[in-house]
This record gives structure tokens, sequence and C-alpha cells, in this order.
């Protein structure tokens, strides 16, 4: 006979494989127009291969610290975000140093040309989880800023993954509707919260 702590602990066993299955996996490889692109490919054969990216992102991140923090040696990392149409899924393409590192799954593709479509405020709160996805489907916001870097490890100010770059969006909408404040992190969105009308 089960207990309900047995049938809990069952449960919790079941969900969690099903959240690694639904969860979108790093793909080790992409096929861009028939030509394929896998992982240690330099990031010249990819752009031969793959259609311009319509948002690009970069920035230096710590490669190797010292225990109190300091940094030892940078790595560039390289983001392209690419659109294959509303029936398929973006893709983002990591690049550390000028070779693919990796190739992530987002949401589906827009139809239209990223970044020429402005979105409604109800549209915005689900356009996705990166600057890319929002830039696609919404536009470039009507304002946008850098903010100050967090304390990082050791108590470094600097960049690092999750630590890193930071920058506020505003899409300030007609009157009646208040703004909405987005705060990303290395390109990542962290939060969206409702400004002054």
């Amino acid at each position: 006979m089960q207990t309900i702590a047995t049938r809990v602990t069952g449960l919790a066993r079941l969900g969690l494989v099903f959240l690694l299955l639904a969860a979108p996996a790093a793909a080790a490889s992409l096929y861009c127009d028939g030509r394929l692109v896998q992982l240690g490919d330099p990031i010249w054969q990819v752009g031969r291969a793959c259609p311009p990216p319509f948002w690009r992102e970069d920035r230096d991140e710590p490669l190797a610290r010292t225990r109190d923090g300091h940094v030892l040696s940078w790595q560039r990392v390289e983001v392209w975000t690419l659109n294959f149409g509303a029936s398929r899924f973006m893709r983002q393409l990591v690049f550390r140093d000028g070779y693919l590192h990796r190739i992530d799954q987002l949401g589906y593709g827009v139809r239209w040309e990223p970044g020429t479509r402005r979105c409604s405020w109800r549209e915005l709160d689900q356009a996705g989880t990166t600057a890319a996805e929002i830039f696609a489907r919404c536009g470039e916001p009507d304002y946008r800023y850098s903010l100050s870097p967090l304390a990082g490890f050791g108590g470094y100010i600097g960049p690092w993954p999750g630590h890193g770059q930071r920058e506020r969006w505003v899409y300030d909408f007609a009157a009646g509707r208040r703004a909405r404040e987005l705060d990303f992190i290395d390109g990542r969105l962290e939060r969206i919260q409702r400004g002054g009308q």
C-alpha cells in the first residue's frame, strides 16, 4: 500500500521528467538553406551558410577568475538571432571567440520583417524572453538605456553571466495606458514592470 508521501514523490518525479522532456534543448546542428551548420564551426562559415541575423549582441565575459574575483582572462561572445518565418522556431547562435558554441531554440518566428511591427501592451507581455524576440515582435522601444552592473562574484562589479550587461527598454503606449519597462541582463528578460502614465 502506497502512502501519500510516496504518491507525491512519484508525481514530483513524473513532473520533473515531463519538464525535462518539454524544455527546449540546445541543438548540435542546424540547417540553413540546405547547408549544415554545426557546433565548432567558425563564424565566417556560419555567416556564409545562414541568412543574415536580424539581431546581434556582443559582449566580453570573464573566462577565468581568481578566488577574490579578479579577472584573469576574457572571452568574446557574439549572439546572432535568425528568423525563419512564422511556421518555424527562431534560432539563437552563440559564438565564443569566433566559433559556434551553442544553438538555442526560441519561440516561433514572425511572418513580417523582424522589428517593423509595433505590438500592443497585451502582446508585449507575451512577446518572449529575449531582447531579440521582443524586438522581432514589438519593434524598437521608445526609450533604451544601459543600467549599472550588479555586484558579481567576490564583490567584483563587472560583466559576468547573470550579472553582466544590464539594459532597460521602455515602450510608451497611448494615453490612458501605462508604459512598460523591461529589464534585460545579457539579452535575457529579467522583469517587466508598469511605468507611470
